[in-house]
């Protein structure tokens, strides 16, 4: 699995980050707080650069001081290396964010490989030993059905495989989720995209086909091809219908991870064929790659 995926979901969605460490670390949190990205450069003034995935910062809505910095590693697998980078995270995002607390995040979707990353890294120093707070595909925050949460959770946990979205209640809880009525039609393609990408074959077959169903094809398949339609409207493009048409289909093929060339891309955008158009959008529902879209 991508490290990519949950990153790409943290990036989007920073509060998700509030849940990864509440409750597992014993840091207070402000009753209101502010969430936002923070610059992922490590470095001080020493010539070595220290380059973070992603920081986090938490600060109090009333007053705007920092309360905390969440720094978050993905981790395919434990490296020795990291275990001299990481204490340098901690200590140095403290002091970029000015920030009383920093805590540092590893997501690690393999249970075994995670237990790694999980032993005390010992600095020398007295009391300072940093014991990474690591999150596995055994037990993300948003894993387990009836706990609640945003759907933005859920849909994290999918990508660590907290959820098995190769079984129907797996996938199920993953579309739900998704079509909420919280979630925003941009977020919900982005999600979508995400998740195909990084679910196995059998997921997203499954996946895809719960999709064109009764129960989430308006949500799913209908709406990418309005917003297409409604996008190439709003452009005020003179070829108004096809244009809006070809938008749909590029959504389509781009939410579904089917990666269509810039050839298949001119295809879409030169055509003036509002039936062509219908045929590859159609298509692209149920296709297994790009080139079954445009198969003469």
């Amino acid at each position: 699995m991508s490290h990519e995926g949950p990153l790409d979901l943290v990036r989007d969605h920073p509060e998700i980050a509030v849940e990864l460490v509440r409750g597992t670390v014993g840091v207070e949190l402000p009753g209101q707080m502010d969430v936002s990205l923070a610059p992922t450069d490590m470095s001080a003034v020493v010539p070595v650069q220290y380059l973070a995935d992603m920081v986090v910062l938490i600060s109090d809505a009333g007053t705007g001081e920092p309360a905390l910095a969440v720094i978050i590693e993905p981790q395919l697998r434990d490296n020795e290396t990291k275990r001299y980078s990481w204490p340098v995270y901690v200590a140095t995002a403290r002091r970029v964010s000015k920030c009383p607390a920093a805590v540092l995040v590893v997501l690690c979707p393999d249970p075994g490989e995670a237990e790694k990353c999980r032993q005390p890294i010992r600095t020398g120093h007295p009391g300072f030993d940093l014991v990474p707070v690591v999150i596995d595909s055994g037990g993300p925050p948003g894993g387990h059905a009836g706990n609640g949460g945003s759907p933005y959770l859920t849909v994290f946990a999918a990508s660590m495989g907290g959820i098995n979205m190769e079984s129907e209640p797996g996938a199920r809880r993953v579309l739900d989720a998704m079509a909420g009525p919280g979630v925003t039609d941009a977020d919900r393609l982005r999600m979508t995209a995400i998740i195909l990408r990084l679910a196995s074959d059998a997921a997203r077959q499954l996946l895809e086909a719960m999709m064109t169903t009764s129960e989430y094809e308006k949500t799913f398949i209908e709406r990418i091809h309005d917003e297409g339609i409604a996008e190439g409207e709003a452009r005020g493009e003179a070829r108004g219908e096809a244009r809006g048409k070809g938008e749909a289909v590029l959504r389509l093929l781009d939410a579904r991870g089917l990666a269509p060339s810039q050839e298949h891309r001119d295809q879409v955008t030169s055509s003036t064929d509002p039936a062509q158009l219908d045929l590859w959008f159609d298509r692209a529902v149920t296709a297994r790659t790009a080139a079954e879209v445009f198969a003469d």
